[in-house]
């Protein structure tokens, strides 16, 4: 049976999609870096000796890579340091891909567009605003030049249960649950993905043996505000402490694709696998809560 890599198992999408493998009792190894994970490997992607050791000792088909430093005023903050995970790294991955033949599914960002005409589909030009959005795209630049066997997978505003608990969902719950006041631009729209669905439609995407770029996100565009209220309901918490603002009032070091977002049009023709509502799952992350 072939065996596949999971490079960031720590991360959201990593952990999503370490559940799915094990649904579909699928072989498989993941790697950590800043936390340990039971049974992973400590895998240092800006490492080239340590990247060939590991994936020529574990041999995958298939290498599922979602690790990236994705703060994006971080990013802005620290070019150079950031530099090296989101670009370096990926090189050193690319290479270890090309000489043991394995497959790479990347994933990447709408941050990688200006965020004028969105929602984008995969053949919309790029044009990143911000440092993550541009080591983002050179990453993708970096795989399509370079191998053949590639899917790079663009997604945006994934939210889930995470043991890191970082996504914009689960800093929204525990700040209202704190009864703290929170400010959420009314401008910034997308179209937020739930993480369990992301894992299961890449999964299947890699195991179809297509090749390209796909967009996998939901199905609903929203603004950021409009999203944390329904958030909040869901959830019980007091709406009332989400203050409503223009993203220029948050002064955030790192400027942001406003209308943006993904069309899934091209893995629906595809897969057919059409996502639900974000309220619906919403509903899901708050019964698996009780």
């Amino acid at each position: 049976m072939s065996r596949s890599l999971i490079i960031g198992a720590s991360g959201q999408v990593g952990g999503h999609l370490a559940n799915e493998l094990t649904e579909l009792n699928r072989e498989f190894t993941v790697s950590h870096y800043h936390s340990s994970i039971e049974n992973s490997i400590l895998l240092d992607i800006c490492n080239k000796e340590n990247v060939f050791r590991w994936i020529e000792t574990i041999n995958p088909s298939i290498i599922y890579f979602p690790a990236a430093i994705a703060n994006v005023d971080y990013c802005e903050q620290n070019p150079d340091k950031s530099y090296k995970i989101n670009v370096q790294g990926v090189e050193n991955i690319v290479e270890a891909a090309i000489y043991f033949e394995s497959q790479l599914v990347f994933f990447s960002t709408d941050y990688i567009f200006d965020g004028r005409n969105g929602p984008y589909s995969e053949e919309d030009t790029p044009a990143p605003l911000c440092m993550y959005g541009r080591q983002k795209l050179i990453a993708e630049n970096i795989i399509a030049m370079r191998l053949t066997n590639y899917i790079i997978i663009r997604t945006t505003i994934v939210y889930g249960w995470e043991r890191q608990g970082k996504n914009f969902v689960l800093r929204l719950i525990r700040t209202l649950q704190n009864n703290q006041e929170i400010k959420v631009p009314t401008d910034q729209i997308g179209t937020p993905t739930y993480a369990p669905y992301l894992a299961k439609t890449s999964v299947q995407l890699a195991e179809s043996k297509v090749k390209g770029i796909y967009n996998i996100a939901g199905k609903d565009l929203v603004n950021r505000y409009d999203f944390a209220c329904e958030v909040a309901k869901i959830f019980k918490c007091d709406k009332s402490l989400i203050i409503p603002v223009k993203t220029n009032d948050l002064h955030q070091p790192a400027v942001r694709p406003l209308n943006a977002g993904l069309k899934i049009n091209k893995v629906l023709q595809i897969l057919n696998t059409l996502p639900l509502e974000f309220d619906r799952y919403l509903e899901l992350m708050a019964k698996a809560m009780q």
